[in-house]
């Protein structure tokens, strides 16, 4: 079916007669000079292209009612003329709605005579509701404009008894077969939510969310710009009115109910697009320490530590501030164009999912959005804040690191909607207290958070594991009372090239990490001199908390410390899971990985293709995130990402010259103290190689040509256990099930043949069997990083040296042990990697020479996988 035909017959219908007396119908062409004056007052007003797919997805048969919250002329012309200049279903009847100023003179005097005759028969005037021209409109499928609320509409219907519009809709919709579809608009002058505070401006013309006439026309000269339209979700009146809670109910009652509906609909909109009241800072303050719980907690505080209750709520109130944002929507603005300058000038693009934001701005209206973004650069509250005010949602609140609080940027930081925490609680009672109190007020407000699951930027490129001490304050807060529901969205935040590059290394390498200041902020600006590519952000589906309690069966209930506990974990690894899945492969992270795995210095242009080849089918396969380089051509993709680390000296062309002299490209040789580097980008991607590098390790462990899937799911599971640190498990898939989805991905890479005679047995190609060993070769360096760790274990006893000591001895003997040869890859010095082996050692058992027998047989396990990637 052609979707414009189908529009342009919506238009057509509704024929206007020329005998019907009323101006609540425009026709199609209203005169020259009045078409050319309401497109030149409207055409700068935007509209949301989400309202195109939403109309091609009403029934065929469907007749559109367009309805807004309050009448307004300014609205149904708006609608009226933006629709029409769109070739889009435009309202030509409206509800309550006399247009006389635009109706075609000799349309204009046939009205006032037939309505002169009327009253002259009757002493009153034809009205449209009981003359049956509403009726007959609709009947038609002209569509029609109906605004819900008016002034004086509650005494006109209940005293006057005036038609309700609402109500004669749902009537006619009685009698049609045809589905009338109900489609809320909301016409925006501002992004900015409602004050609590309004100036002397906003009383005498209107607030920017309800400007007056004067207002309204100033902005719409002046700034047509900032005016946008936006479409809600669509209701379909046939199947409320048939519905069972809605069947054999009156007209008058289901009025009354969709009206309702339709305000919370358009009022929760609203406030998922502008966010919240905005309360002065003093409001905020006194509702938080005035809390119940804290100001129980603070009576007990005072009495233990022998103080008066005034001391106590002078130290709360030095917390809130030192932890508070001062949001405010007016900076906001500002930031927002600069911003965009700013990511003009160091960025190729940004790109993102409009369907998803669209998504997670439905699933908004029902509770506080929690951004839970991977965290990559100091860049990433730019572009998730950014991304989102740029799309008409509200900036989020943003968890930040005490770090960040330094002048003199820690006032315009709190003004975007950073509030900052610090790194631990650990002693700090009464600051958790406030701490907490402070997060239950923001989540009252309505407003949505940002945090970062991980609790810092990954200086590896992988995701880390999950902190989950702020995720635990947010279901607190939720069981308090706080909010109806919250809404987790899992967010990935990919760069070509990562700004923070050079401290990564710096770090990694066993580099001191510079503490952020206003200097180190304005050394910064020579990012400004670089270009570092496109941006991927991947927006997860919403998780609602309310969701999860209802699968688990604990909707309702009072849940125990254990319980929420439990809860907390399990939001944290369906969170990482969902963020390991929105991963975006870009074309660096596929040639970094592919020039890195099995650690050869130098490899040839034929087998980097082979590599590149493997890898992508693999994506096919496991359907895979790719960035929209990688997906549209990847051969250019690759070439590109080739050429990229060329010019930055991370690989160095090797050419072979020919008898004619002639030169071609031979092979590419990996510059040694840039193996970091590299590391870091393969790693942004390496989640979707696990499950292949696990399932190509427990096959090469068969070592035989013939092997059944069940007799790899112990490996794949020991394998799982040991890097438990470094990659976060499925939680929703045992290791057998992924096994044998991997499995099938080999075989649709020919990797494996299925036995034809013998069940669940497959046979291992020679080509295959390159690949596994490719795949298995991104697990390499994680392997030396842990052999190192076992040698330092192995000559110091327990507790001989503090966490920070143990990682500078280990990067002392891993650089020793790549110069003896012992171990082979320089990216295998990372004290991110050493860190993870430290604590999964610990737990199993493993802290000094005192372990000798396990740090042998732990040694023997590494060094077994690494020989099955060496032979």
């Amino acid at each position: 079916m052609n979707k414009p035909s189908r529009f342009a017959g919506w238009i057509q219908k509704g024929s206007g007669k020329a005998g019907n007396p009323f101006t609540c119908w425009l026709p199609a062409r209203t005169g020259i000079l009045s078409t050319f004056i309401l497109r030149r007052l409207f055409s700068g007003i935007r509209l949301n292209p989400e309202l195109k797919s939403t109309l091609e997805k009403l029934p065929d048969n469907g007749i559109i009612v367009y309805v807004s919250k309050t009448k307004s002329y300014f609205e149904f012309l708006c609608y009226y003329t933006r629709y029409m200049q769109a070739n889009l279903p435009y309202p030509q009847l409206g509800f309550d709605c006399s247009v006389r100023f635009l109706q075609p003179v000799g349309r204009l005097i046939r009205i006032i005579n037939a309505q002169v005759r009327f009253f002259l028969r009757h002493f009153s005037f034809q009205d449209p509701y009981r003359a049956g021209f509403i009726r007959d409109e609709i009947d038609k499928g002209t569509t029609a404009f109906l605004p819900l609320v008016e002034k004086r509409d509650f005494y006109r219907r209940f005293i006057k008894s005036k038609t309700d519009p609402v109500r004669h809709l749902i009537e006619i919709q009685q009698t049609l077969e045809r589905p009338i579809c109900i489609i809320p608009q909301l016409l925006f002058f501002s992004k900015n939510p409602a004050s609590t505070w309004p100036t002397l401006t906003d009383i005498f013309f209107g607030s920017p969310q309800k400007p007056g006439k004067l207002r309204r026309l100033a902005t719409l000269f002046r700034k047509p710009g900032n005016i946008f339209i936006e479409v809600s979700d669509p209701i379909d009146l046939k199947r409320f009115v048939e519905s069972a809670e809605n069947r054999g109910r009156s007209p008058e009652y289901l009025a009354l109910k969709l009206r309702r509906d339709l305000l919370s609909q358009i009022n929760a909109h609203r406030k998922s697009i502008t966010g919240p009241t905005i309360k002065t800072p003093e409001e905020i303050k006194q509702e938080i320490l005035t809390g119940e719980e804290l100001r129980q907690f603070m009576g007990t505080y005072a009495k233990r530590r022998k103080m008066t209750i005034f001391q106590t709520h002078r130290e709360a109130m030095g917390y809130v501030e030192e932890i508070a944002a001062n949001y405010n929507p007016s900076f906001i603005n500002i930031v927002h164009r600069i911003t965009g300058r700013l990511l003009n000038t160091i960025f190729e693009s940004v790109t993102f999912s409009p369907e998803a934001l669209s998504t997670i701005k439905r699933n908004s209206r029902k509770g506080p959005i929690i951004f839970m973004p991977a965290h990559k650069s100091h860049m990433d509250s730019l572009l998730l804040s950014y991304t989102l005010y740029d799309n008409h949602m509200p900036c989020p609140h943003v968890f930040a690191g005490k770090n960040l609080a330094f002048w003199p940027m820690a006032p315009l930081f709190r003004r975007v909607g950073a509030f900052f925490v610090r790194r631990s609680f650990k002693g700090a009672v009464f600051y958790a207290k406030v701490f907490s109190a402070y997060i239950f007020q923001v989540l009252k407000e309505g407003f949505n958070i940002a945090v970062y699951i991980e609790g810092t930027r990954s200086r590896s490129g992988k995701l880390l594991q999950p902190q989950l001490g702020m995720l635990s304050i947010l279901l607190h807060a939720f069981f308090e009372g706080a909010s109806r529901d919250l809404i987790f969205v899992p967010v990935f935040i990919a760069y070509d090239r990562i700004p923070d590059e050079g401290s990564y290394l710096h770090e990694i390498s066993g580099g001191k990490k510079s503490a952020e200041s206003f200097r180190q902020m304005l050394k910064a600006k020579r990012i400004l001199n670089n270009r570092y590519g496109k941006v991927h952000l991947n927006f997860g589906h919403p998780l609602a908390l309310s969701d999860v309690l209802a699968e688990q069966g604990l909707t309702g209930a009072v849940l125990s410390a254990k319980q929420q506990n439990n809860l907390c974990r399990d939001i944290g690894a369906q969170m990482m899971n969902a963020i390991d899945l929105q991963t975006v492969v870009t074309p660096q992270s596929l040639v970094a990985g592919a020039l890195l795995s099995g650690g050869r210095e130098t490899i040839s242009s034929k087998e980097l293709s082979f590599r590149i080849e493997a890898s992508m089918n693999l994506f096919g396969s496991q359907g895979t995130c790719l960035a929209d380089t990688l997906a549209d051509e990847h051969p250019s993709a690759v070439k590109n990402a080739l050429y990229h680390y060329l010019g930055r000296k991370f690989i160095q062309r090797i050419d072979d010259t020919q008898a004619n002299g002639q030169f071609r490209q031979k092979a590419y040789r990996v510059v040694e103290n840039r193996r970091n580097a590299l590391d870091y980008y393969k790693n942004i991607c390496i989640c979707h190689f696990i499950p292949p590098t696990f399932t190509a390790l427990a096959i090469l462990e068969k070592d035989a040509f013939q092997f059944s899937a069940a007799d790899l799911h112990d490996t794949y599971r020991r394998l799982q256990e040991l890097f438990c640190e470094e990659f976060n498990p499925d939680p929703n898939h045992p290791p057998a099930y992924i096994v044998r989805k991997t499995v099938k991905a080999f075989i649709d890479d020919a990797i494996l043949v299925p036995h034809p005679l013998m069940p669940d047995t497959y046979n291992l190609s020679s080509e295959g069997f390159r690949k596994l060993v490719f795949f298995a070769g991104y697990i390499e360096p994680f392997l030396e990083s842990y052999r190192t760790a076992l040698v330092y274990f192995a000559k110091n006893r327990r507790g001989r040296h503090d966490k920070a000591k143990m990682l500078k001895k280990m990067l002392a003997i891993g650089n020793r042990m790549i110069r003896q040869g012992e171990i082979r890859l320089k990216e295998s010095i990372s004290k991110a990697n050493y860190t993870n082996a430290i604590n999964f050692f610990a737990k199993n058992g493993v802290r000094g020479s005192e372990d000798e027998e396990m740090v042998r047989q732990w040694n023997d396990t590494l060094v077994h996988y690494q020989n099955l990637i060496s032979r």
